[in-house]
């Protein structure tokens, strides 16, 4: 986030980059339905625990994106969306890839650990990967 951008003003931002990527997907209307629907406390709650989440695997980034422990903790990311759409394996390994490519999103990562977004995309990467524990 940038100096003086509220928490309020990154929302609003990501709002509309959300939209304008994804605003006439049936995912993005699944989770303006979701969203509408939550109170302020459900909301509230939902971002503590994604900040908690996000810390535990900036601390486990020294195990390694392909260590059990993260991918424990990516396996929880990835359900964590379920509070605003159902998401697949697919759509998941995008927002990987744009966690480290786009600067609107890997900055959010890059503010719990430097190296996050990158790190987020690899873990995640391998998460969808279906051959993760039967090489080839």
């Amino acid at each position: 986030m940038e100096p003086n951008k509220t928490d309020s003003d990154a929302d609003d931002e990501y709002a509309a980059e959300a939209k304008k990527r994804w605003g006439g997907t049936i995912t993005y209307q699944q989770s303006q339905e979701r969203a509408g629907k939550m109170s302020k406390e459900d909301i509230a709650r939902i971002r503590a625990e994604s900040d908690a989440l996000l810390k535990e695997i900036a601390a486990a980034m020294p195990k390694g994106p392909k260590s059990p422990e993260v991918q424990a903790l990516i396996a929880r990311h990835y359900e964590s969306l379920k509070h605003f759409y159902e998401p697949n394996l697919e759509m998941y390994r995008g927002l990987g890839k744009m966690y480290a490519d786009d600067p609107l999103f890997s900055t959010t990562f890059e503010k719990y650990a430097p190296g996050m977004a990158e790190f987020m995309h690899q873990a995640i990467d391998h998460f969808c990967n279906p051959f993760k524990n039967n090489p080839a």
